[in-house]
């Protein structure tokens, strides 16, 4: 497929997981948060400076609650200070003995992506510690590893430990520390594998698809609680499930997934037996997926019916047409399959691959996030190292959707 090259690259210097779009749309700029057991954990703001075509650092903000394992961010109102983002983190007890929590911050309402970096410390807005957050008494495993904002209600949050799932309402004025309106016991020996492992309904509050079951997804309502799903996605994947992504345009009945397997698939979650796309069907093994574990998927927040981003274990990050598109040279699209190239023997259709963008990451690349506003064209990944990419859709890939 085609690649396209690097846009530009920022290094935290620190290990890190986690990276969300923020800002207003205006500017494209992405947050970092660094992953060191030794203290000193931050989120660096990234902004693209597109006249220039570099990765700017706007701010670095100490989070003192330490490693970041997860983040999200949602817009508010920020007041007299304008559309301000509200940032949720996942982190682990800054001197070991504490099993952690999750933090609300409120990022500056002055971030200036082409001045001089702003250089402080996070708003907190409020905390909520482990212990509130699960209602099981074995405290292995509850340490919260992956935080997801609502889309449906922004005030909403989702929380996943290895043991526990929690859905959190969030006051963005801030006030007493917010405290979990349903939580339950998830199923023995789960594992909560990637900070991307958590997608709420995009038009529910109370429905969300987990993957930390081995190689199933669950999808639980919590109007019947949190204790057993509502539905089951079994072997979604050949091994671990590491990403779910509901489509945020098609009033949920799509999302993708990711696994250890390397396959990025999608599904119709009104249907959920058997992947309506499936990277493995691809008839050249270069663009059927990772070579290594695959750690997230996240659809294009404008284009989410036709471009998915995707990265793994492999140094890579991939886009895929959940359209299908133009089949790559040599290879004719079968008859009748609804948009999608080729066809598997169980009736699921094969992804295109549209693009690979490789080189740029050393190390894991644990997420990807699409930027905001008017620029869905920008897709920042960041790796175990620390570095942060920004790679642009390619042209011609552009020119197909637009056209």
């Amino acid at each position: 497929a085609a690649g396209s090259a690097t846009m530009a690259t920022y290094d935290c210097d620190a290990p890190a997981r986690s990276v969300v779009a923020v800002g207003d749309g205006d500017s494209t700029m992405f947050a970092a948060g660094t992953q060191t057991i030794r203290g000193g954990n931050a989120v660096h703001i990234v902004s693209h400076d597109r006249d220039r075509d570099v990765a700017r650092c706007a701010a670095v903000l100490t989070h003192p609650d330490g490693e970041i394992w997860s983040m999200d961010a949602r817009c508010s109102d920020g007041g007299s200070g304008g559309v301000r983002d509200v940032l949720a983190t996942a982190f682990d007890g800054v001197d070991g003995t504490s099993r952690g929590g999750v933090a609300i911050w409120r990022l500056p309402p002055s971030l200036d992506p082409r001045g001089d970096p702003t250089r402080g410390d996070l708003a907190r807005l409020g905390t909520v510690r482990s212990s509130d957050l699960s209602d099981v008494s074995d405290v292995s495993g509850a340490t919260p590893r992956c935080v997801r904002w609502s889309a449906a209600d922004p005030a909403v949050l989702a929380v996943v430990a290895d043991s526990f799932l929690a859905i959190v309402r969030v006051d963005a004025e801030g006030g007493p520390d917010p405290k979990p309106s349903t939580r339950g016991a998830l199923p023995a020996g789960s594992h909560v594998p990637s900070p991307s492992c958590v997608s709420f309904h995009p038009d529910e509050t109370h429905v969300v698809a987990v993957a930390g079951f081995g190689p199933d997804v669950h999808v639980y309502d919590a109007r019947a609680g949190l204790h057993a799903p509502s539905q089951t996605v079994q072997n979604a994947h050949a091994l671990q499930v590491r990403g779910v992504d509901y489509d945020p345009g098609a009033a949920g009945t799509s999302l993708a997934t990711c696994g250890d397997d390397g396959a990025i698939k999608t599904w119709d979650a009104r249907r959920l037996t058997k992947p309506t796309g499936d990277s493995r069907l691809a008839t050249n093994p270069d663009d059927d997926g990772h070579a290594h574990w695959a750690w997230c998927v996240a659809h294009n927040p404008e284009y989410p019916d036709r471009l998915l981003a995707s990265c793994g274990g492999d140094g890579v990050v991939r886009l895929w047409r959940t359209d299908g598109g133009v089949p790559p040279a040599g290879v004719a699209a079968s008859r009748g399959s609804s948009g999608f190239d080729g066809a598997g023997s169980d009736g699921s259709s094969r992804l295109c691959a549209a693009a690979s963008f490789r080189g740029s990451h050393a190390d894991t690349v644990y997420q990807t996030a699409w930027g905001r506003g008017d620029d869905p064209w920008t897709l920042a990944s960041v790796s175990y190292d620390g570095r942060v990419v920004l790679d642009q859709v390619p042209r011609a890939e552009k020119y197909r959707i637009l056209l």
